[in-house]
């Protein structure tokens, strides 16, 4: 049986505190962008901050097919996992 085609979804954010370029991605059986914008990230800058951001308040979002030896969508940093809620401010 044939694996599942993957893509890698790449977002770019701004720092909260700096403005410093943040990269995160995650891995999909789908190239679909709405379902990883939903995806939960929590990037880390330089100047210290780290926070939750949703993907789809990205900067920019792309994606690119991917291949791996695994199936790296069914980890649980996959963007096809459970669509998660930032916790409360």
């Amino acid at each position: 049986m044939a694996d599942a085609q993957e893509f890698a979804h790449v977002f770019l954010f701004r720092c909260q505190a700096c403005g410093r370029p943040l990269a995160s991605a995650c891995a999909s059986t789908q190239s679909n962008l709405e379902m990883a914008d939903a995806h939960l990230f929590n990037p880390h800058c330089f100047c210290g901050w780290t926070g939750d951001m949703l993907g789809m308040i990205s900067v920019k979002h792309w994606v690119e097919p991917w291949e791996s030896p695994t199936t790296v969508a069914k980890e649980s940093d996959s963007c096809d996992g459970k669509v998660e809620q930032p916790l409360p401010s």
